[in-house]
């Protein structure tokens, strides 16, 4: 045999091996590209809209139970200041109430304007009590009887 067949024999033998290797690698990328595809995306720990949990009122940002949502099961004589802060609250109005309240003692929940329960007063019935498309910046709430 001739060094020049040798050298092709030798080139055809490699070709095998090569494509395998090929092969392997687009496999793997393939299967390390699909983790991708089952990986829990953060957007889906974003909370639905108007998603509000009982005995509490809940606030949000925007219209229609969207943005973000702050709520409280009971009174808070000031958002901004208070145990339970609403961080967006002091530079954004309020779009959207839901009172999913369920004391029989309280049947509304009043919202208001200024710091411990002062200024303009916003009331909200429990079982039902929401709006879609308020718009008011609010410091404090309480529960209430009446309204």
């Amino acid at each position: 045999m001739s060094s020049h067949q040798q050298e092709n024999d030798r080139k055809q033998s490699r070709r095998p091996r090569r494509i395998r290797r090929i092969l392997a690698a687009v496999g793997l990328t393939a299967a390390v590209a699909s983790l991708g595809l089952v990986a829990p995306s953060s957007a889906s720990a974003a909370p639905q809209a108007w998603e509000c949990g009982t005995g509490n009122v809940c606030v949000w940002s925007n219209i229609n139970g969207t943005g973000s949502r702050c709520a409280w099961s009971n009174a808070d004589p000031d958002w901004w200041n208070g145990s339970i802060q609403c961080s967006w609250s002091d530079t954004q109005n309020v779009r959207s109430v839901w009172n999913r309240g369920t004391s029989s003692s309280y049947n509304y929940v009043a919202l208001y304007t200024g710091a411990n329960y002062t200024g303009t007063r916003y009331c909200f019935r429990q079982d039902g009590g929401y709006d879609n498309d308020f718009s008011a910046r609010i410091r404090s709430h309480r529960w209430q009887a009446s309204c």
